[in-house]
């Protein structure tokens, strides 16, 4: 069984990757399809959530025109389970791509409790436009009913599972409230069409094809010093997380042209403490892409001027920016110590790379304060 899943932020893809290892399989993320795997699992960070909407379809040409689908015994589209991300352009473009007559999309995450019910997307217990999501600097979330939320009307959202494929309504948005609902969408089988939506449609896919199997989570390597937390989320609880630290122990990003100062500052703390956060000052009103990419640069700085042994970083635009910085192309999933949270090593480097999405909590083992 050869799987390939394109993801469109880097710790979507990292969360994929996390859950193909715990089954027990292969697995690799790449950012190109030009070179051949071996892997059973192919995930592709597309990172189109970090472009604007005029750029997804050109970059998407791109990424497609070096890979081959026929290899593949089926293709998942990892999104957002908060709805963020240029959904409907890509799954329409995916549908023609790989042509496909039918699309399930399920962007559900049950143990964030995000789920759809009444036609609407509920995140722990509110509609999600009531929620920090609506805030989201580049995709806020202002409406709760999910067709209208993901901008996509015209699809259809079901409560059931079709009985058979439907030609003349290729979009189909599962209503999924609880795991029942989730299993029996996952008994639709793979020659149907394209399956997207966030990881837990993967991994009940998954789980039904591979019986169940699951490695053993319970002890896991621990970071070891000197450690470097790349902080790029927005997300409420990152930046209370942050704050409530000793000042000595975090550096914040402000403005663009102080990456060489920032570098040494890091690196000054790195040699003191052992470890030092990273992270944007929340009340600079400085676009996302230009944040992101300035604290690459730094982190790219510090590479040549210390010694770093672990990189934790937070955020999937974030992440992928600081990869580019560092040249690293390929990740390799080595420890997945809780859902979306991935420990990776990178070919022919030494540093280990440890990857969260924004929204989700740390595992507490690797908040090392």
């Amino acid at each position: 069984m050869a799987i390939l899943v394109i993801a469109d932020d880097l710790t979507g893809a990292a969360e994929i990757a996390g859950i193909a290892w715990r089954y027990g399989l292969s697995v690799e993320i790449v950012h190109t399809l030009a070179e051949s795997t071996t892997k059973k699992v192919l995930v592709l960070n597309t990172n189109t959530r970090s472009l604007k909407a005029d750029e997804v379809l050109p970059h998407l040409r791109m990424l497609l025109a070096t890979g081959h689908a026929e290899q593949w015994d089926w293709i998942y589209l990892k999104f957002d389970s908060a709805l963020r991300g240029h959904i409907v352009t890509e799954i329409s473009f995916y549908r023609l791509a790989f042509q496909k007559d039918n699309v399930f999309f399920c962007p559900v995450n049950l143990s964030l409790e995000r789920i759809i019910r009444n036609g609407e997307y509920w995140v722990e217990g509110k509609p999600i436009a009531d929620t920090d999501f609506a805030h989201d600097p580049e995709f806020p979330i202002w409406h709760s009913s999910v067709l209208e939320a993901i901008g996509a009307i015209a699809w259809e959202l079901a409560e059931e599972v079709p009985s058979k494929p439907d030609k003349d309504q290729p979009f189909t948005v599962a209503a999924v409230a609880n795991k029942e609902a989730l299993d029996r969408w996952a008994a639709l089988p793979t020659a149907w069409g394209l399956y997207a939506g966030a990881a837990a449609f993967f991994e009940a896919l998954l789980d039904r094809q591979m019986g169940g199997f699951s490695r053993d989570r319970a002890v896991g390597p621990l970071p070891k010093p000197p450690l470097l937390y790349v902080c790029g989320s927005n997300h409420i609880d990152s930046v209370q997380r942050v704050k409530s630290l000793d000042p000595e122990m975090v550096v914040y990003w402000q403005q663009v042209g102080q990456e060489d100062r920032l570098a040494n500052l890091i690196c000054e703390k790195m040699n003191k403490n052992g470890k030092v956060v990273f992270a944007v000052e929340p009340s600079q009103p400085v676009k996302a892409h230009t944040v992101r990419q300035s604290m690459a640069q730094v982190v790219a700085h510090i590479e040549q001027s210390c010694v770093v042994h672990e990189l934790l970083i937070e955020g999937g635009a974030t992440a992928r920016a600081v990869l580019e910085a560092l040249q690293m192309h390929t990740l390799r999933p080595v420890w997945e110590y809780e859902q979306g949270v991935l420990r990776t090593v990178v070919p022919e480097r030494t540093v280990t790379i440890t990857l969260k999405p924004g929204s989700y909590p740390w595992a507490e083992k690797l908040w090392m304060f």
